[in-house]
């Protein structure tokens, strides 16, 4: 994984406020355990917002663990491109906020990713055991669900505390 940071030039940005953006992006994952994942359903040009729990690897990369027939399962199945809001919904107005807008890509997981991604999930969610036995049942075809990875390609961070109000951050990760 490689970034870009933007917002001033990157040579001029110090080595501190990268460490600070990079520790505020995981301590925000960290803290949080729903994403709002927006999708667009192709056909009705309809767009579609809804929730999930994530868990996220050293690289940035979310998974989330859903119904294969769920709305936002089709419209990634049409179109991979996906917006994800991640934030604490009990930060009270006039505070100083943090969150995460992120871009990307979206898919299910290879048996690979699934082995890493469902391990995760069952560390952060051990209760998840109750309807997953062994890790492939994260893609059972008997719950009609799947896990999928979020390859997530830029990065809109809000840490007021840490840069201010009304202040942000962006990053760019290229993952080729």
């Amino acid at each position: 994984m490689v970034c870009s940071f933007l917002k001033g030039e990157v040579n001029k940005m110090k080595e501190k406020e990268k460490e600070q953006i990079m520790t505020s992006i995981k301590h925000i994952l960290e803290q949080n355990m729903l994403l709002t994942l927006s999708t667009l359903d192709k056909k009705n040009n309809q767009p579609c917002s809804s929730t999930a729990y994530y868990v996220f690897d050293n690289d940035l990369n979310l998974y989330f663990w859903t119904s294969s027939n769920a709305i936002h399962s089709k419209n990634i199945k049409q179109n991979p491109k996906v917006a994800v809001n991640i934030f604490d919904s009990s930060q009270k107005w006039g505070t100083l906020l943090k969150g995460l807008q992120m871009f990307g890509k979206c898919r299910p997981v290879n048996n690979k990713e699934l082995l890493f991604g469902g391990a995760l999930y069952l560390k952060r969610f051990p209760k998840v055991i109750q309807f997953v036995k062994k890790i492939f049942d994260f893609n059972s075809k008997k719950l009609e669900t799947k896990m999928y990875k979020i390859t997530i390609n830029k990065i809109k961070v809000f840490d007021e505390k840490v840069f201010g109000k009304e202040e942000f951050r962006e990053i760019i990760i290229n993952n080729g």
